[in-house]
């Protein structure tokens, strides 16, 4: 059994000048004091052995020490100092930048950077100390916030973003920090207990002391779910869109409210459907605009009301235009109360008919026409008050035309006119000369 194993190791404390290990096993060489020369000249940096690294925590996922970090070891074979293992990391304070001519400094990396010479190397963060040069004085200074203006010009605050929960005390903001910037933060501080995950550029995750969490992405922000999605919130949600917004669903979208609902839209709404529209209120349904207008391109327009239906213009005028047949049919009285005139022109015929009397009264009920006038009664006629019998025309007949005065050789005091076929324009014409020679 062999009884030597290592007894002559050789222990030492020294610089690394390399962490680029070709193999990529994590090794690093290591400038030993007391053993390797300051110059590199003498001794060059690459002629140094490469120094294996020991875990203690029993985790193969390791990081190399960054060049110009303090190591302790071992060499296995002692004065030999060609077979070195490195035990730990010693951290301390830098005092002089940088010299990668001298020895014991990096050979590749600008570690320990300008700024950091006489600070610890325990991460500002984890010991609460000159944090003006790190990212809790960047998110105090680049709060972002949404304003707008109100009706007198005047700028007003909706939301503002939330400012950093850093409250850390020595020792207990847990730091891994990288050499770029990034950094993770597990704070024990009592009563300001929290977690940071934070990217160089600015980007960051915490989860605050009550739980809270506030994220930021300094650039896009892109998620994507391949199966289900769902979002809980019990309190309020608001969403702030300084650019555009927009939604594409290949399925069905639903809505649900049990409030109520209120869209406000500063431009132009656009609601375009390849199906149908289908809107159901079970209160008032109220429409205002300064114009409306509704098209039907295709089929009808059906208008339907359980009671009253109205129409009313306060200024302008009221045009109904059929191109063909206009229907009109009540099933009690029909009221037409005109205010000035009443003008109805026919191009064909014009027939009145009643089921039961037909009343006309007026100051003067003039009757012009080029042909005869025929009245058909059935039965009875009076005229000026006198009962004149009548039989029931075969055809023209003149037999009354005597008893009657000959109508007023004039045209009406206004004039018809038609400008155009499809829409009828009916004006009191304030040039027509003469007056009523009756």
């Amino acid at each position: 059994m062999a009884q030597n194993g290592f007894k002559n190791l050789l222990w030492f404390m020294g610089v690394v000048e390399d962490r680029y290990d070709p193999r990529k096993l994590g090794r690093v060489r290591v400038r030993c004091f007391d053993i390797h020369p300051d110059s590199k000249e003498d001794v060059p940096t690459d002629t140094l052995p490469w120094a294996i690294p020991v875990l203690g925590t029993y985790n193969i996922d390791y990081k190399p020490p960054i060049e110009g970090s303090w190591v302790f070891g071992f060499f296995l074979d002692g004065e030999d100092a060609q077979h070195p293992m490195i035990l730990g990391v010693m951290p301390g304070m830098p005092t002089t930048p940088v010299d990668k001519t001298k020895g014991f400094n990096a050979q590749h990396d600008n570690y320990p950077a300008a700024k950091d010479i006489y600070q610890p190397d325990i991460p500002r963060t984890a010991r609460a100390e000159s944090v003006l040069d790190t990212h809790v004085a960047e998110r105090l200074t680049t709060r972002e916030s949404y304003s707008r203006v109100d009706d007198n010009g005047e700028p007003y605050t909706l939301w503002e973003e939330s400012i950093t929960s850093y409250n850390t005390q020595y020792p207990y903001n847990k730091v891994y920090s990288t050499e770029s910037g990034h950094s993770i933060e597990m704070d024990d501080t009592p009563g300001s207990e929290r977690v940071l995950v934070h990217h160089k550029s600015g980007s960051f995750i915490e989860i605050k002391p009550n739980g809270e969490i506030q994220m930021r992405s300094q650039g896009d922000t892109e998620t994507v779910v391949l199966k289900n999605n769902t979002l809980f919130v019990r309190g309020n949600n608001t969403v702030f869109v300084e650019g555009s917004n927009e939604v594409y669903v290949d399925g069905h979208s639903k809505i649900t409210v049990d409030g109520d609902l209120n869209t406000e839209v500063h431009g132009d709404y656009r609601l375009n459907v390849a199906g149908g529209i289908y809107l159901n209120s079970g209160d008032i349904f109220s429409q205002k605009s300064s114009s409306i207008r509704q098209e039907s391109a295709l089929d009808s327009i059906n208008l339907y009301s359980n009671r009253n239906i109205q129409l009313q213009t306060n200024e302008g005028n009221m045009f109904l235009n059929s191109g063909n047949n206009m229907f009109s049919y009540v099933s009690n009285n029909y009221i037409l109360e005109i205010g000035a005139n009443t003008y109805i022109h026919s191009n064909g015929q014009y027939n009145v008919f009643s089921n039961n009397d037909i009343a006309m009264e007026g100051t003067r009920i003039d009757l012009n026409t080029e042909g005869a006038v025929e009245l058909d009664p059935g039965y009875e006629a009076y005229f000026a008050g006198e009962l004149t019998q009548y039989e029931k025309p075969s055809g023209k007949k003149a037999v009354l035309r005597p008893q009657m005065a000959d109508p007023p050789d004039r045209m009406l005091v206004t004039t018809v006119t038609f400008s155009d076929p499809g829409y009828s324009t009916i004006l009191d014409s304030s040039s027509v000369s003469g007056e009523d020679d009756v």
